[in-house]
C-alpha cells in the first residue's frame, strides 16, 4: 500500500480494484477480502505526520519540543496527533502545545477582502502604492506588534496600532542610538570593578539583571507579550527618563577619563549588550545593525569572538549585581518617588518664572524621618558626584534642613511634601541656586570668578579644562 500510494497517490484506494491493492500473494483471495469506504478521520494525514517527520530528518527528534496552532486544533491536530502517538508510541509526540487565537482589524473584526479590511504583511513591510497612505514600516516593527500582543486570544491589528509600534521601535533604536554614541571611545579596559561603582550605578545594574531574569523567564514561557512590556517599561521609564537623564551631566561635561564618566560607561555597556542579546530573538535586524556597529569587539566566555548578535550568548546571569541590599533596594525606589515630587515643585517655580532652567534652582529638603535625613544629608557630601543628591534633582544645589523653623525656610517662596510609608514626610522647597552661572555646564556656583585663568568656570570645569592638552591648532594660510 505504501508503495502504490507514494507513486499513485492516496485517491489510488478509490479507483483501484482489490485485487489490484493487494500484495501479489493475496491476489487469489481477493474475493475474502472487502474494500472499506468508512472515514476513520479527518485528521489522521496530519495527526500522523509526527512519523514522516520527526527522527526522520537531520537535526530532527522525536518528541517534539513544540506544536503551535491555533485555538481551533484541540480537537484537531493536537488530538489526532496526540492518540496516534500515544497509540504506537505509548507517549506524546511534543513536548509542549501553545495555541493562539486569530488575527481581526483594528475594530476587532473578522478580516475579510469584501469588506476590504484585510492587513497584508508584505504591505505592512514593504509599503502599499501610497507611500504617505502606507509606509513601509520593515519587519522588525511587525514582529514587535506580535511579541505585543496576547496571542492566546483573539488580537487585532491595523494602521493605527501599526504606527503605535512604529513610534515604540523608534524610541527603543534611539535608546540603542544613545548607548552606541556615548561608548565610542570605550574599551574593556576602562571598566570600574563593582565594588568601586558610585551607587547609582550599582542600582542600574541590579535594576538590569533583573530584567535580563524576567525576560528569559518570558521566552521560555513563551509569553513574548511580557517582554515587550518590559523592554517599553525599561527603557522609556528606567533608562531614558532616569538614569540616562542623570548621566549626561557626567557623560558630557566631566573629563574624558575621569572615574564618574569611566564608571558611567561601565554601566552603559552592559546596558548595550543585554537589550541587544535580549530583544535580537524579535527584533533581529535592529540587533544585528547594533552589533555591526559596536565600537569594540564583543567575546563569549570562551573567548571566541562573536562577529554577529546570534553568536553572542544569552547574559550570563550574575548574581551578585542581584544582592544589592534590600534597604538600598528601597531607599532609591524613594529617591526616584522623590525626584518626580521634586520636579513639580521646581515646574511650579519655573511656570512662576523663578527659574528657567532646572539648574537655576537649588533645592531644600526636610525628612521627618531622622534615619532618612541622615542618608539624604550624606548624598548632599557624597564622595564622588554622581551619587549627589544635586546631580539626581539635575539642579546646581542641594541642601538637607535639620529644621523647618529658621529664618532660612521663610524666604523660599515654592514647596511641596511628599508622602513615603506610613506617617513619614519630606518637605521639599526650590528656591534661585547661589552663585553665577559656569558657562561650560551651565551649572551655578560660588566659585565661579575664582579662577583668573578661566573666570567663567565653576571647580569642576576648571579642573576639566585645566587637564585637557590644548588642541594643536591647524594652520590656515
Amino acid at each position: 500500500m505504501a508503495a502504490i500510494i507514494s507513486q499513485k497517490g492516496s485517491d489510488a484506494w478509490w479507483y483501484m480494484k482489490v485485487e489490484d491493492l493487494l500484495p501479489e500473494s493475496y491476489r487469489d483471495n481477493a474475493s475474502n477480502y472487502e474494500k472499506g469506504t468508512d472515514t476513520m478521520d479527518v485528521w489522521f494525514d496530519s495527526g500522523s505526520s509526527w512519523a514522516a517527520v520527526l527522527g526522520q530528518r537531520p537535526g530532527l527528534s522525536f518528541p517534539a519540543d513544540l506544536y503551535l496552532e491555533g485555538t481551533d486544533q484541540h480537537r484537531g491536530w493536537f488530538q489526532s496527533s496526540l492518540l496516534t502517538s500515544v497509540a504506537t508510541k505509548g507517549t506524546a509526540p511534543y513536548a509542549s502545545v501553545v495555541t493562539h487565537g486569530f488575527v481581526l482589524d483594528e475594530k476587532g473584526s473578522k478580516m475579510s477582502k469584501s469588506v476590504g479590511n484585510v492587513v497584508d504583511p508584505r504591505t505592512v513591510i514593504e509599503g502599499g502604492k501610497n507611500a504617505k497612505e502606507a509606509p513601509g514600516y520593515g519587519a522588525d516593527v511587525l514582529r514587535l506588534w506580535v511579541s505585543s500582543v496576547d496571542y492566546t486570544s483573539d488580537v487585532m491589528i491595523g494602521p493605527q496600532i501599526i504606527r503605535q509600534m512604529s513610534e515604540i521601535y523608534r524610541k527603543l533604536r534611539g535608546t540603542l542610538r544613545y548607548l552606541l554614541g556615548n561608548l565610542h571611545d570605550w574599551k574593556a579596559d576602562y571598566a570600574v570593578s563593582y565594588n568601586e561603582l558610585p551607587v547609582i550605578d550599582q542600582h542600574a545594574l541590579y535594576q538590569l539583571e533583573n530584567v535580563v531574569k524576567n525576560i528569559k523567564d518570558s521566552y521560555e514561557n513563551y509569553q513574548f507579550f511580557k517582554i515587550f512590556q518590559i523592554i517599553q517599561r525599561f527603557v522609556i521609564v528606567d533608562l531614558s527618563n532616569f538614569y540616562f537623564d542623570v548621566a549626561k551631566d557626567r557623560l558630557y561635561v566631566g573629563g574624558n577619563s575621569t572615574f564618574t564618566r569611566r564608571s558611567c560607561q561601565t554601566v552603559l555597556a552592559e546596558h548595550l549588550h543585554s537589550i541587544v542579546m535580549v530583544i535580537a530573538p524579535i527584533l533581529p535586524h535592529l540587533a544585528e545593525d547594533v552589533w555591526q556597529n559596536l565600537p569594540f569587539q564583543y567575546e563569549n566566555q570562551d573567548s571566541s569572538t562573536a562577529e554577529f548578535v546570534f553568536e553572542s550568548k544569552w547574559p550570563a546571569a550574575n548574581e551578585r549585581w542581584l544582592e544589592f541590599p534590600v534597604d538600598e533596594i528601597d531607599f532609591w525606589r524613594n529617591i526616584l518617588e522623590l525626584r518626580t515630587e521634586v520636579n513639580r515643585v521646581l515646574e511650579l517655580a519655573r511656570t512662576e518664572k523663578l527659574i528657567g532652567s532646572s539648574l537655576e534652582a537649588k533645592v531644600y529638603l526636610h525628612a521627618s524621618d531622622a534615619s532618612l535625613a541622615s542618608k539624604l544629608s550624606k548624598m548632599c557630601t557624597a564622595d564622588n558626584e554622581a551619587d549627589s543628591l544635586h546631580r539626581i534633582f539635575i539642579t546646581s544645589q542641594a541642601e538637607v534642613l535639620s529644621s523647618l523653623e529658621n529664618e532660612q525656610t521663610k524666604i523660599i517662596s515654592y514647596s511641596g511634601e511628599y508622602l513615603i510609608e506610613g506617617d513619614s514626610k519630606i518637605w521639599i522647597g526650590v528656591s534661585r541656586a547661589d552663585g553665577s552661572k559656569c558657562e561650560r555646564c551651565w551649572n551655578y556656583s560660588t566659585l565661579v570668578g575664582s579662577f583668573t585663568k578661566h573666570s567663567t568656570l565653576c571647580k569642576r570645569c576648571y579642573d576639566v579644562v585645566a587637564a585637557e592638552p590644548v588642541a594643536q591648532m591647524a594652520a590656515v594660510n
